[in-house]
């Protein structure tokens, strides 16, 4: 029965969602970041002044959610970062992905953009990369400059173009499961009370870790924004 009830809310959500088209899809070494560019042609992104996230149907009766990074507004297409370096339902779906298959979105949850002008210190794993790309695309850098921290695991590889066109990003390199500590570390060699706003997204456990340690740090006067995509 309860089967039965899920198929059936499942099915009246899909027939809400929207169709896009795969274009085209790269991969990253080690193959587990993908760039997935969709033709979204029902969606005004002109409109679009906060970081979005698609929640895209990757199996049956599971959605996951992901943040353009890029669009243009006039093609109707956008390009997804999607790391599938853990496994679940949205890794298994984005590997099978090639040009010309369907996609299945609606809206889901969009985080705002910072409420004050002043420097923004973005703070993140490999999965919300997007995210402050995104955040990027959507702010001025003469009245938002960014410095980015993104901890990887030591097997991952950012591609030389990626750092030359993004270039307030930094990698920090950490053994699994230490990404806190060494992130936690990064911080703790920044001016911490010069910047106006902080976000921190992507692992839960993480996100969570950072906001209490940076909501009792004296040095910080910023608005913290958190964002968990994971756990």
């Amino acid at each position: 029965m309860i089967d039965q009830l899920k198929k059936a809310a499942s099915g009246l959500l899909e027939r809400m969602f929207n169709r896009a088209t795969v274009i085209a899809v790269r991969t990253w070494y080690p193959a587990t970041m993908y760039e997935v560019d969709l033709h979204l042609p029902d969606t005004d992104m002109k409109s679009w002044n906060t970081i979005k996230r698609l929640k895209c149907k990757v199996e049956a009766l599971e959605y996951r959610d992901y943040t353009p990074v890029l669009w243009n507004s006039d093609l109707n297409i956008c390009t997804m970062l999607i790391d599938s370096g853990h496994n679940g339902a949205g890794s298994r779906w984005v590997q099978t992905l090639k040009t010309g298959d369907e996609v299945l979105f609606g809206a889901a949850h969009a985080a705002s953009l910072p409420a004050v002008k002043g420097r923004i210190l973005c703070l993140a794993d490999a999965s919300a990369l997007g995210h402050f790309l995104a955040l990027k695309q959507l702010t001025d850098r003469s009245e938002h400059p960014m410095d980015v921290a993104v901890v990887l695991h030591e097997n991952y590889e950012i591609p030389a173009l990626f750092k030359e066109e993004n270039p307030e990003f930094h990698f920090i390199y950490a053994p699994v499961h230490d990404g806190f500590r060494v992130i936690e570390q990064w911080c703790d060699s920044k001016m911490l009370s010069d910047y106006n706003s902080i976000y921190i997204a992507g692992n839960i456990s993480m996100m969570k870790a950072l906001k209490r340690k940076l909501k009792t740090d004296s040095r910080v006067n910023a608005k913290i924004y958190g964002y968990g995509f994971w756990s």
